[in-house]
């Protein structure tokens, strides 16, 4: 299940590069995003259904389930928002300090008391988000990060994190695909209507928009968002939450590569402080 942890993150990494590429609306592209998933989450949820499934704890999971879809409708808008006001590196770093408001979380209301071991590797993943992104900060000027996009992104995170703490008290009681079929049809009416509301360029204007928010639906949500619903099963919500700062060091050296914002000697430190907090949670 670790590993399933990992591909997931990973294929989450690439989201902002999705929809830094794409030409809609940021709640637009939140909407494609779960609109292209949908198929893939409908053939997984029929596949579980074919094992006996208790309907009263699928129906007690309901709550929860509407919760993350929810909270994650407000976190792929407000991240795709920071992209248009700030760097990639920006937003997906400030956006993946979401373990601090699980572990917290977790342990409020979760009753999940995290070890040490999962606490000493939490500061040491934070400690490495912040080398990776301190250096824009004290660039000054542009390289600073808009503070708008900045707060948008921070925002972002704190939806996650109520993500990771909805979706871990339903998959108690629910099966993987189901969880992730509903959460993602509550997900797209709302970033439908947000994208409606906000007046936002809905269709793709282009074949490079398309297979961007195609993209972001099949590799993004579809298999990533998948891949970590499944694990939440085995994993708390402080363990499996932590390794969702992988997507901050997957999405800078994305960055580097496609856009030319290429990291400092400090923030390549903080992401092998990511790998070794990866490692810490590997082992338990």
């Amino acid at each position: 299940m670790f590993l399933a942890l990992l591909v997931g993150a990973t294929c989450i990494g690439f989201s902002g590069i999705f929809v830094r590429l794409s030409d809609v609306g940021p709640a637009a592209a939140g909407f494609w995003r779960m609109l292209f998933a949908l198929p893939v989450l409908a053939a997984w949820t029929a596949v579980e259904q074919r094992r006996p499934v208790d309907g009263k704890a699928r129906g007690g999971a309901f709550g929860a389930i509407a919760l993350a879809g929810l909270a994650f409708g407000f976190d792929v808008t407000l991240y795709n928002a920071a992209l248009d006001h700030t760097t990639i590196a920006n937003a997906s770093l400030l956006g993946n300090l979401a373990p601090v408001g699980v572990v917290l979380g977790g342990w409020l209301l979760l009753g999940e008391r995290p070890s040490r071991r999962i606490l000493g590797a939490l500061m040491l993943a934070i400690a490495g988000a912040l080398l990776l992104v301190l250096p824009r900060f004290a660039g000054g000027g542009q390289a600073s990060g808009n503070l708008f996009g900045d707060g948008l992104a921070v925002a972002a995170a704190i939806s996650y994190a109520s993500y990771i703490l909805a979706v871990r008290r339903a998959r108690d009681r629910a099966d993987a695909g189901y969880v992730g079929l509903v959460s993602s049809v509550v997900c797209a009416v709302f970033c439908l209507a947000a994208a409606l509301a906000l007046g936002e360029h809905i269709i793709p204007g282009s074949l490079q928009g398309w297979l961007a928010v195609a993209a972001l639906g099949l590799v993004s949500h579809a298999l990533g968002q998948g891949l970590i619903t499944l694990s939440l099963g085995s994993y708390g919500a402080s363990a499996a939450s932590l390794v969702m700062v992988w997507p901050a060091l997957v999405t800078v050296l994305a960055a580097w590569a496609l856009f030319g914002e290429q990291p400092t000697p400090v923030q390549a430190f903080g992401g092998v402080a990511i790998l070794a907090a990866v490692l810490m949670v590997r082992r338990g």
